[in-house]
């Protein structure tokens, strides 16, 4: 067996670097973490090489004492905290006393700083030689260089990716600092070139506006709430623009950035009956809590926190995110369900009626009322800022984010119903574009806005009660909730041993055989613990029971039905059923022209 050695402090600052500092990105960090701890209102950026070449960061911030500047150089000496009990609630973003050594250790090494209360400013150097330091010209801040990363490391440096895949990772590390510190303006360059610059005013949106461009930021909407001592500010993407990736996301913890899946898995909860699986929701999102009932000490990168009460977390972001897609989606106030679908009669169709056998037909009252105007927004192509954007899948045109309808659509516009294709697809026409809808999948829709206004729910008392046998914990947890599905039109009672009779349902349910499985939904969501309230956990099963009363596939319906449908999915601006699928596309006059080679309208 080996002898046990004790590696000499050279050695031994070059393995914890690796903790820290593991690529350029990391290393970057850590120095605009430092700018930003020094109360910088400007910090710049210089890449070369993506990094491993040059990392270059400049700021107008307090800078460092001549004395202290070699201290720099030392593992855990740090002008933030002074004992180990003051990491508990620490504000600055670093604290740890390890970026500047670690990179010192890898790296060939340059700071110059000045204080507003030096004549003159300092300059350090650190390489494979020594250590020196000289009296210098300098304006106040600091300016860090690193040069030639792991030059002494070459194991790690063969790891390193392409110069252009590190600057697409340098560049987004910039990004996400540049979101969470909209009141520092940050200047990067990249190999000479511009890649970004933020103006600084404290405005999230015009962060934002500047990192993600302009098409994108116009999708955005903005949320600020508040519950039980957490806030939750920031800005979240319309749910007509769903991305591929979630490389859109970022998340802050009394502004500093951080992955979370807690916070995550909140957000994309809130989401879930809005935009399909697989898609993500883009965000911009800072959590504010007391510094106490938060962890950051759980890892040197300091990305990764612990929270005293994840669940407060999770449900704060939950309802924050809910309360601002609200508005947006038509959840406030929907029309109460009154339309009358049994009124069928065929009409113009493209393809004859298939084979309905097996389908149950549910049918479903939907109020006829008045549309309110409605702007409808349409997300032209996302831009292309720089290779972070291409590499980092911002793509040019994501399809998954186009919107069904551009402008504003008004109940006295001309909707003229064409007609359907094989019972199913409704094709009409809106002024200078065809509208095709899936009929089940929007009329899915419509009656689950309905359902979850509770206020609009209109139960019908069954002339035979419907009894319904389930597993005894199941009976038990509906009659215990029972007060709860009162509200959503339904009235049970216990009958005899795992059995409950329904005697009132939602009106929009015509057939009772669907009863028992919306009830089994009921249940296990009821079942499963949760955070979230109980409106939220039955969502599951509104879900089936939409998709119970909507029309089916293959159903006759109306003209008349169909132009109801198709104006009830323009206003509420959703083009997603509640189980993900799209339910709407258009295709502008122009589009057609072109694909008929009829440029001239007038032909």
């Amino acid at each position: 067996m080996g002898r046990i050695n004790i590696l000499d402090e050279a050695s031994s600052n070059m393995i914890a670097a690796g903790e820290v500092v593991d690529r350029p990105g990391s290393a970057l960090k850590e120095l605009i973490e430092n700018s930003i701890d020094a109360d910088s209102k400007n910090i710049t950026v210089h890449l070369k090489g993506g990094g491993n070449s040059r990392i270059r960061v400049s700021d107008d911030g307090e800078g460092i004492l001549r004395e202290d500047l070699p201290k720099t150089l030392f593992r855990h000496a740090t002008s933030k905290i002074k004992t180990g009990f003051d990491i508990n609630g620490v504000k600055t973003l670093g604290f740890r006393g390890e970026a500047l050594a670690a990179a010192a250790a890898v790296s060939r090494l340059e700071i110059i700083s000045k204080t507003k209360d030096e004549s003159m400013g300092s300059r350090l150097i650190s390489n494979e030689t020594g250590v020196e330091l000289y009296e210098t010209g300098s304006p106040d801040g600091t300016t860090v260089t690193i040069e030639d990363l792991f030059y002494n490391v070459p194991a790690r440096r063969k790891f390193m990716k392409k110069d252009s895949a590190e600057a697409a990772f340098c560049i987004s590390v910039c990004e996400r600092l540049a979101l969470g510190h909209p009141e520092i303006a940050f200047t990067v360059y990249s190999d000479d070139s511009l890649k970004f610059r933020t103006s600084g005013d404290g405005k999230l949106y015009s962060a934002i506006y500047t990192v993600y461009g302009s098409q994108t930021a116009k999708t955005f909407t903005e949320i600020n709430y508040r519950q039980e001592g957490i806030g939750v500010e920031g800005f979240i993407s319309s749910p007509d623009s769903p991305r591929g990736t979630r490389n859109m996301q970022s998340f802050y913890i009394n502004k500093r950035y951080i992955k979370s899946r807690t916070i995550q898995a909140a957000l994309e909860e809130a989401y879930r009956s809005y935009i399909p699986s697989g898609k993500y929701p883009a965000a911009v999102l800072n959590i504010s809590l007391d510094y106490d009932d938060v962890d950051v000490n759980v890892h040197p990168a300091k990305t990764e926190v612990k929270f005293a009460d994840e669940k407060k977390v999770f449900s704060a972001v939950y309802y924050g995110v809910k309360s601002a897609l609200s508005p947006k989606t038509g959840d406030v106030n929907p029309p109460e369900v009154k339309h009358d679908f049994t009124r069928r009669q065929p009409y113009t169709h493209f393809a004859e009626k298939p084979d309905t056998t097996g389908y149950e037909v549910f049918t479903a009252n939907i109020a006829d009322e008045d549309i309110p105007p409605l702007e409808i927004n349409n997300s032209p192509e996302a831009e292309v800022r720089s290779p972070a954007n291409a590499l980092y899948d911002f793509p040019v045109k994501d399809k998954s984010s186009e919107s069904p309808v551009q402008e504003v659509f008004s109940p006295d516009d001309d909707i003229r119903i064409i007609g359907e294709a094989y019972n199913l697809y409704i094709f009409a026409q809106l002024r200078d574009k065809v509208i095709i809808v899936d009929k089940h999948a929007a009329h899915e829709r419509i009656i689950y806005e309905s359902l979850r206004d509770r206020k609009t729910i209109s139960p019908q008392t069954l002339l035979f009660p419907v009894t319904v046998t389930l597993s005894p914990s199941e009976t038990e947890i509906l009659l215990k909730n029972s007060g709860y599905l009162r509200e959503y039109g339904f009235l049970i009672e216990e009958f005899g041993v795992s059995t409950v009779a329904v005697r009132e349902v939602p009106s929009a349910i015509k057939d009772t055989e669907g009863i028992s499985q919306i009830l089994e939904v009921f249940a296990k969501e009821l079942a499963e613990g949760s955070v979230v309230r109980f409106e939220d956990k039955v969502d599951k099963a509104l879900f089936t029971l939409a998709c119970k009363a909507a029309v089916k596939k293959g159903e006759n319906t109306s003209e008349y039905d169909d132009e109801y449908i198709v104006k009830r999915v323009l206003e509420l601006k959703l083009r997603y059923c509640p189980h993900g699928r799209p339910f709407i596309k258009e295709i502008p006059r122009g589009e057609l022209d072109k694909y008929f080679d009829r440029q001239n309208k007038n032909e």
